[in-house]
C-alpha cells in the first residue's frame, strides 16, 4: 500500500492491474476496428439504404467505385475512439467488478469464481461501457451513411445533428 497525500490507500497491485486492463482493452479495440471496419461500413450502408444495394457484395464494390479505398473506412476515427473507449473502459471495469463479486462472494481467488459469478461481473462492467459507447456510435454511422445521405439531401449530414442526440437511445442500450 502507498499512503496518498489525501488520506486514502492505493494497492499498487489493484492499479497495476487497471492500467494492464485498461491498455489491453484499448488494444483489443484497434484490432477491432481495424479488422472489421469495412464490413461494418457495408452493413451500415445496407441497413440505410436497403434499395440501393443487391448485396453485401455489390455495396463494397459499388463504395469502392464511387468513394474509393477510404470510402470503406469512412467513420474510422469516430470508430476508433469509440472501441478504444468502450474496451478499455469494459475491460477496467470488468476486472473491478470481478474484485467485487469475488469480495461479495467470499472467494480467495478469481479462479474460484463460477460462470455465473463472471457473468454478473461482465454485466455490471457493461452499464458503464454503454456510456461511452453510444455517442460516439452514433457519429460513426452518421459519417459511415454521409455519402448517400449527401447526395439525397444535399446537406452535409453532420452539420444537421446536434450533441444532445447523440444520447438518443443510450437508456435502450443498458
Amino acid at each position: 500500500m502507498v499512503e496518498g497525500t489525501s488520506s486514502f490507500c492505493v494497492d499498487l497491485k489493484v492499479l497495476k492491474r487497471m492500467c494492464k486492463d485498461f491498455t489491453a482493452g484499448a488494444m483489443g479495440g484497434t484490432a477491432c476496428v481495424l479488422a472489421g471496419q469495412p464490413f461494418d461500413t457495408v452493413k451500415v450502408k445496407m441497413q440505410t439504404f436497403p434499395s440501393l444495394f443487391k448485396t453485401a457484395f455489390d455495396c463494397g464494390i459499388k463504395t469502392m467505385k464511387q468513394e474509393g479505398f477510404r470510402g470503406l473506412y469512412a467513420g474510422t476515427m469516430p470508430s476508433l475512439v469509440a472501441n478504444i473507449a468502450e474496451n478499455s473502459v469494459l475491460f477496467l471495469f470488468y476486472g473491478q467488478c470481478l474484485s467485487l463479486v469475488k469480495q461479495i462472494t467470499g472467494k480467495q481467488d478469481e479462479k474460484e469464481l463460477t460462470i455465473f459469478n463472471r457473468a454478473i461481473a461482465g454485466s455490471g462492467a457493461s452499464v458503464f461501457s454503454s456510456f461511452v459507447l453510444c455517442p460516439t456510435e452514433l457519429v460513426k454511422c452518421r459519417l459511415q451513411a454521409q455519402h448517400q445521405m449527401n447526395i439525397l439531401s444535399g446537406k452535409p449530414i453532420i452539420k444537421r445533428y446536434c450533441y444532445l442526440l447523440f444520447l438518443r437511445g443510450t437508456s435502450t442500450t443498458h
